[in-house]
């Protein structure tokens, strides 16, 4: 989201194309339709300082799957384009998002599956990240146990971790040595 409204922002106060018509299209993919729509709104509410309702209404009418994160797993929520722009609107209310001062580097770095899948939910105060993994079988990769976020989580100040899904990881270990 980031990175399209700085580039589609470039573009389209780039004098070379002030008379030019600008297409942003996508497959008929339901997914991909609803993650294009997601990308335009996105721009009207950081860019151009609409509300989250101003940025649905262009696309009241049309039918778009819920959104979701990207996961093979069946979606259990309902998660509208208008809550996704209601989100973007809060953040920035809130503090948690600046276009000017958001260190993208930094997000994908952490964000990546090589790096943790680390992303804040509420910045330097509420994290999450997938589950660690405990030496087994069937972890050949000794990437994801406790011991490999251990310092990532130390670097960040995180100072609890609390489990959501399924046991996979000694809880004893993360916990104590964070601590």
């Amino acid at each position: 989201m980031h990175f399209f409204c700085i580039e589609l922002d470039k573009l389209l106060n780039n004098s070379d194309f002030k008379d030019a018509k600008i297409y942003h299209y996508c497959r008929t993919d339901y997914a991909k339709k609803a993650n294009a729509a997601f990308l335009m709104g996105a721009y009207e509410i950081i860019y151009l300082s609409r509300t989250a309702e101003e940025a649905w209404k262009v696309f009241e009418g049309e039918s778009f799957i819920p959104f979701r994160d990207a996961t093979d797993f069946p979606c259990t929520y309902k998660c509208t384009l208008l809550h996704c722009f209601e989100a973007i609107e809060w953040a920035m209310k809130l503090g948690w998002y600046d276009r000017n001062t958001f260190n993208a580097v930094e997000y994908q770095e952490y964000a990546s599956i090589e790096n943790g899948d680390l992303n804040w939910i509420i910045p330097r105060k509420l994290m999450a990240f997938s589950t660690p993994i405990d030496e087994s079988e069937e972890v050949k990769d000794a990437k994801f146990t406790s011991e490999f976020y251990i310092p990532k989580l130390k670097e960040l100040g995180i100072t609890a971790v609390f489990r959501v899904g399924a046991k996979e990881y000694d809880r004893q270990v993360i916990c104590f040595i964070i601590t």
